[in-house]
């Protein structure tokens, strides 16, 4: 009875020490390179070779990349193959929620969707993301409100 214990315990010790097993449909991370990012698995392998000047977590499948240079960065969106799928066009970009993303074109926020299409035109100074079907956004002279995925003023501006 002791030997079997001591075999137990000396198995969940060096499971305990191994290295974690990877998870299954965990997103990978990004991280840097000779200059560039690529994304890793969570064993450290490169699973999307460094190629972005910038990178940013994925959330909902996609993630915002940058390329070129500050100030010159363009933004766009990666899938979790490092396909791009949403090419770098805007000048800013936010991670997505609720299947929305803000983006800035101009020096004005709007959002786009999952395929990248304009889904409200960029008009805020300020975009945050969307929780319940809606988002809080500013114009500066104008104040907060919140709008609904159309764009329609669900809350008006105030000050």
């Amino acid at each position: 009875m002791k030997l079997s214990f001591a075999l137990l315990l000396a198995s969940v010790l060096a499971l305990a020490s191994a290295e974690a097993p990877k998870q299954a449909g965990e997103p990978p991370t990004p991280f840097p390179k000779k200059g560039k990012y690529g994304y890793r698995d969570r064993g450290g392998d490169f699973v999307i070779e460094p190629q972005f000047d910038y990178a940013g977590e994925f959330s909902e499948g996609l993630a915002v990349v940058g390329l070129g240079k500050f100030p010159a960065t363009k933004w766009g969106y990666i899938n979790l193959r490092g396909q791009v799928v949403i090419p770098a066009q805007f000048d800013g970009a936010h991670d997505f929620s609720e299947g929305m993303a803000a983006v800035s074109i101009g020096g004005k926020l709007g959002y786009i969707d999952l395929t990248g299409k304009l889904a409200v035109p960029p008009q805020f100074d300020e975009a945050q993301k969307f929780s319940g079907g809606r988002a809080r956004v500013r114009i500066i002279k104008s104040g907060y409100g919140y709008i609904n995925k159309a764009g329609e003023f669900v809350v008006p501006l105030q000050l």
